[in-house]
């Protein structure tokens, strides 16, 4: 009966080639939605949370901290408050980067090293990592140099020309899974007079002596400055997912009227192969074949262009994936891991939508009866 299936769909190859491209359409959309998924979950909500922060300080009005701006001498009056134990006040702006090789969108967060030690820690993985006073160079977080394909001692540009600029890149380091990793870091001072921000930061990052003292820390800093809010670590995190909550709902949507479209094309594709095999199908009937046994034999044919069609699509989603990063969206330049579970759930609909598809034609074929099939013919 498979020999029959493959002959079958090989004597249809335009209709065929074009249901299985529909299907590799179906499971690269679905495996880049199922990625998307599991990066968030996996990778940028832990990489936050492994911060150290307790509270953060932003402009009222702003989405997230790329939008946000206010003054510097904020972030130092709240250090001297008696509950606040260390702060981080950082600068967060989104640029064109220009290497040798590429030109792409990356994330740059410009602080004080001696502040964030306080909070995680820096370790270089080559060359070194910068200081609060550098003002020629950068340092790059290990997943944001793999992105980059950048190393310590490389020239890169940063910034829209004619106002780019050109900096080295002193070292490559690690913060041990944070979302440091994923960008660029500059000495704020450095990127205040780049950015034209003198005395302007985005944000700043708070640590408490103990978190009981948050909602008295909070209500003193919204009283003093109507103009800022201040959020938990919670807050924060979904405030930068949240962005990657709409794209994975975008290519959700996308996903499902890909499926959508996809079973209909498999069942077009088999409704007129029924049509076009009654005199077959009635051969069939008439030397002793089941009803059982053609309804197999068709959603044989389904499995086929769904396996195939899988595989294609695997192949596509998984090299989308390894080229597709997500940097301007959220504050972090973050790349797309696929577990093999994923490519699983993703062959898996790829079966689904054929089967799907496939259902309604074979119960018509094998509801035709021997005398009407070898009439129609």
């Amino acid at each position: 009966m498979w020999s029959l299936a493959f002959k079958s769909l090989r004597r249809r190859k335009a209709r065929t080639t074009l249901t299985i491209l529909g299907i590799t359409v179906v499971v690269m959309l679905s495996l880049l939605f199922l990625s998307v998924g599991y990066s968030t979950e996996n990778k940028v909500i832990p990489s936050f949370q492994k911060l150290g922060i307790d509270l953060v300080v932003l402009q009222q009005t702003a989405l997230a901290a790329p939008y946000s701006i206010m003054n510097e001498s904020v972030a130092w009056e709240i250090a001297g408050y008696p509950e606040v134990a260390a702060v981080y006040p950082y600068i967060i702006q989104v640029l064109p980067l220009n290497t040798h090789s590429s030109n792409q969108t990356v994330v740059i967060n410009a602080l004080l090293p001696s502040r964030v030690v306080s909070f995680y820690q820096v370790q270089p993985v080559s060359g070194v990592y910068i200081t609060d006073t550098t003002n020629d160079s950068i340092a790059v977080g290990v997943q944001a140099a793999k992105v980059l394909g950048v190393k310590a001692g490389d020239v890169v540009s940063i910034g829209f020309s004619p106002n780019a600029y050109s900096l080295r890149v002193a070292g490559v380091f690690t913060t041990f899974g944070t979302v440091d990793d994923y960008d660029l870091n500059m000495a704020l001072p450095l990127a205040q007079r780049l950015f034209e921000k003198q005395g302007k930061i985005s944000a700043v990052i708070m640590k408490l002596h103990g978190k009981s003292t948050a909602d008295v820390v909070k209500s003193r800093i919204e009283t003093a400055h109507p103009d800022l809010v201040v959020k938990t670590q919670d807050q924060y995190v979904a405030d930068f997912s949240q962005p990657i909550r709409v794209l994975q709902g975008s290519i959700a949507l996308v996903s499902g009227l890909a499926v959508a479209a996809g079973v209909f094309g498999v069942s077009n594709t088999m409704l007129m192969a029924v049509v076009e095999r009654r005199r077959e199908i009635g051969i069939l009937r008439a030397i002793g074949t089941g009803t059982r046994q053609v309804l197999v034999t068709f959603l044989q044919e389904a499995f086929v262009l769904g396996a195939i069609g899988g595989a294609g699509g695997i192949l596509l989603g998984l090299v989308a994936a390894n080229l597709l990063t997500i940097p301007s969206l959220i504050g972090i330049t973050i790349t797309l891991d696929v577990p093999i579970q994923l490519v699983a759930e993703a062959f898996a609909i790829a079966l689904a939508t054929a089967l799907l598809g496939g259902l309604y034609p074979a119960a018509r074929a094998a509801r035709l009866h021997v005398a009407d099939a070898l009439h129609m013919a």
